[in-house]
């Protein structure tokens, strides 16, 4: 784990330049790419498209506070509102500039363990915790939703040179790997934590896996840590910290329905949950920060046909992301250091 000593490099100015380049330059190009003014037109503002806009910016305030919510839970309500948010915003800050498999886990242990409430175990499994309820939502809600939509409605036939196959073997291959992951972690925090440590360290002796065996060895321990520190938890405990991650999961998606209903043709709320259930599975995978430039592109093959042209399509992306990527990247330079002098100030003598 990385030293607390070390919690300034993950949020430098410089630390904002590639995501931010990156960003630009993939937002210039979906957003001009055949632009045409007119396309503008078939827009029907009414009063009812801004309330459906004030919706979607509600939605952003409300996933920060589920969010911050399951932290305080987790942290036994050691954590304040005011810490949550500090921690959530530099968090989310981290998670924008890593790749999509990286997220910002990495930072997270460390701004936890700066926390003068929070000693490193209960950091670590407050981290794992998180890991395991993100992707206990993804699990259960991915089967729940398709009862209610039918395939042909949630998988495009075709994204670009992509075929909707591909598309549905994707998806069916990253719910396998969460499924697997969610069983893991279960087992691992609540049952035979050593056991899961040591059959993962087997697997990771293999040809090829061998060079990750140290950092696998200590998410090990760290899960090993874990388990104990939530051996006497009650059933409400997590309960409420699924609560909150059930808002904030939820507010993540409400603001694309409410993108839409304000700049296309409506939507169907199970449809467009399920969309991003698809989408969501293929974005951890991207090596961009923040998945950018995927995220662009898979919006326009999923969500295209609830736009009248190809021009509002590429505009709701850019809204899209201006709202639920974009604000944590300036945020956490703003945060950090009311955080860092926080944090520095309760461990003086």
């Amino acid at each position: 784990m990385n030293s607390p000593s070390n919690i300034t490099s993950y949020f430098t100015r410089k630390k904002l330049i590639i995501p931010i380049s990156i960003g630009i330059l993939t937002a210039a190009y979906f957003f001009f790419q055949g632009f045409d003014i007119k396309a503008y037109n078939r827009i029907q503002w009414t009063a009812l498209s801004s309330i459906w806009i004030a919706c979607a910016f509600f939605m952003v305030v409300t996933r920060l506070l589920g969010y911050s919510y399951r932290l305080i839970v987790l942290s036994n309500y050691q954590l304040s509102w005011t810490q949550a948010l500090q921690i959530i915003v530099l968090w989310e800050f981290s998670s924008a500039i890593s790749p999509g498999i990286v997220g910002g886990s990495a930072a997270a242990f460390i701004l936890l363990a700066k926390e003068k409430k929070i000693n490193a175990g209960k950091g670590t499994a407050m981290v794992l915790a998180t890991s395991y309820l993100d992707v206990l939502f993804y699990v259960l809600a991915a089967p729940f939703l398709w009862l209610f939509v039918k395939k042909s409605e949630v998988i495009p036939s075709h994204i670009d040179y992509v075929s909707g196959l591909h598309i549905q073997y994707l998806f069916l291959g990253a719910y396998g790997l969460f499924l697997a992951w969610c069983i893991l972690i279960f087992i691992g925090l609540f049952y035979k934590p050593q056991a899961i440590k040591m059959v993962v360290l087997w697997i990771f002796k293999l040809p090829g896996l061998l060079r990750y065996k140290n950092k696998v060895e200590n998410w090990g321990n760290n899960m090993v840590v874990a388990a104990s520190d939530f051996t006497n938890e009650p059933l409400s405990y997590w309960f409420k910290a699924f609560g909150g991650t059930l808002i904030a999961w939820v507010s993540r998606f409400l603001l694309v329905n409410f993108l839409i209903l304000a700049l296309g043709n409506g939507a169907s709320v199970a449809t467009i949950f399920a969309k991003q259930l698809v989408m969501w599975g293929a974005l951890m995978v991207p090596i961009t920060p923040g998945a950018v430039g995927m995220a662009e592109w898979l919006f326009g093959g999923f969500m295209g046909e609830y736009f009248a042209n190809m021009q509002l399509t590429n505009t709701t992306a850019f809204v899209w992301r201006l709202l639920s990527y974009w604000p944590y990247l300036f945020a956490g330079i703003v945060v950090f250091p009311v955080w860092y002098n926080r944090v520095n100030k309760n461990t003086q003598p």
